[in-house]
């Protein structure tokens, strides 16, 4: 469902992302790990769109991706950001954020569309008309998972979605994911620095080290920890 072959970036005259090539099946949930400044949200952003000079092939299912904004692929792709305080408009209530997807793609039956997905992310539909700032962190990444399913992508890019999150509230996170990912078939791409994390949510990981994919290993690895790159192990001594 994602295949990237040679991908490099580069801001000016500095490389940030460096010949990486990896594969993520249909179905399946693939986590990129390193530390910060490693390239991993570039490769992120890459391949949502949002980062236009890179080199090398980017390819979602049958459709390659090309040095621009496609509304045809944005359907198959959605992101969760890091911060859902952030990523959503402090102006606009739930509803306008879930409708608004449905409103540019021109999908009608709205309101049963995001009554729906409301129930799917277990949020009290009660919430509909609230705006951010009333609602706990955990109910605003809620809403922002929530917001990436409205087009039912089959993929979902997560920017270490649970980061921003008290600790009480990231395992419920991290529960809803792995739950919407069972029983919608998504394939998950995610990005983080949190092994534990990789290890409940991931079937396999690529290691990045200063754009750089150092190593590609399962999660069965991470959970023996057998990672075989001297680096792998420098960040498993850090994580466990």
């Amino acid at each position: 469902m994602i295949d990237l072959k040679h991908l490099s970036i580069a801001y000016g005259e500095t490389s940030v992302v460096k010949d990486v090539t990896l594969h993520v099946p249909e179905g399946g949930s693939f986590a990129l790990v390193g530390e910060s400044g490693s390239g991993k949200s570039t490769i992120l952003k890459a391949i949502a769109g949002q980062i236009t000079n890179w080199t090398g092939r980017i390819r979602l299912g049958e459709h390659d991706l090309q040095h621009g904004r496609d509304p045809a692929l944005i359907r198959l792709c959605q992101m969760v950001f890091q911060d859902p305080f952030g990523s959503l408009h402090p102006r606009k209530t739930v509803d306008t954020i879930l409708s608004e997807p449905l409103s540019i793609h021109g999908i009608g039956d709205q309101n049963q569309r995001v009554l729906e997905t409301l129930d799917a992310v277990g949020l009290a539909r009660k919430f509909r008309f609230r705006l951010p700032h009333q609602l706990s962190g955990g109910q605003r990444q809620r809403v922002a998972i929530a917001r990436a399913l409205m087009l039912d992508p089959p993929v979902m890019l997560l920017d270490e979605p649970t980061s921003a999150l008290d600790v009480s509230v990231q395992a419920e996170v991290l529960n809803l994911l792995k739950t919407l990912r069972e029983e919608r078939g998504l394939t998950y791409f995610l990005v983080t620095h949190d092994l534990p994390v990789v290890s409940f949510l991931c079937d396999n990981l690529g290691i990045l080290r200063q754009g750089e994919l150092v190593e590609l290993a399962t999660v069965d690895q991470l959970k023996q920890q057998q990672f075989s790159s001297d680096y792998g192990n420098e960040l498993l001594s850090k994580s466990f």
